[in-house]
This record gives C-alpha cells, sequence and structure tokens, in this order.
C-alpha cells in the first residue's frame, strides 16, 4: 500500500504543476499567443509522459526544466514565485528520480 502510495503522489503533483502553470495561458486572446503560453506546460506535459515510464531519466528532465525556469522567468526575483514556478518542479523530478522502476 505505501509502494502504491509513492507511485502516484508524484504524478499527481505533475499533473496539478501543469494545469496551475496552464492557466496562465488563459490571460492571453486564444491564437498564437496562447500556444506561445502554453508552451512551458507541454515541455512538462512531456517530462511527465517521460517521467511515467522512465523516473529516473524524466525525474532528471523535471529537476532540469525546474531550474530552467529560474533563468527563463527570473523566478529568483521572488521569494514566492521562485517557490511556486521553480522549486516545485525540482521537488517533483527528485521524487520521480528516487522511485524504484515497478515490475
Amino acid at each position: 500500500m505505501k509502494n502504491k502510495k509513492l507511485f502516484w503522489i508524484p504524478r499527481i503533483l505533475a499533473i496539478a504543476y501543469i494545469l496551475f502553470l496552464s492557466l496562465f495561458s488563459f490571460d492571453t486572446d486564444f491564437g498564437i499567443g496562447f500556444l506561445i503560453h502554453l508552451l512551458p506546460s507541454m515541455i512538462f506535459t512531456g517530462c511527465l509522459i517521460l517521467a511515467w515510464f522512465k523516473p529516473k531519466v524524466g525525474g532528471i528532465l523535471f529537476s532540469i526544466a525546474g531550474l530552467g525556469t529560474i533563468i527563463v522567468f527570473n523566478t529568483y526575483r521572488d521569494l514566492f514565485v521562485l517557490f511556486m514556478i521553480s522549486v516545485i518542479p525540482i521537488i517533483i523530478g527528485i521524487a520521480f528520480a528516487l522511485l524504484k522502476r515497478k515490475k
């Protein structure tokens, strides 16, 4: 039972994080701006799909993408924004990387 919970926790957190990021795309008109604002969600969705089947590789990519958000979005300027946008995917990536592959 405990192993099953550990299996689902990073996946549910990743889905919630991707949905949270997707909310930011709704502040533009539907069109090219909408798609550009969805790029981070698409990148993290790709990381989630990879992490679903190869947790260690996907976890490393999730962590790298989280570190990338610090540079791209300048989240280091505000501690709250740093945690909400950059630290959460790093934590998710670490959780995926620490999971043992289900046999």
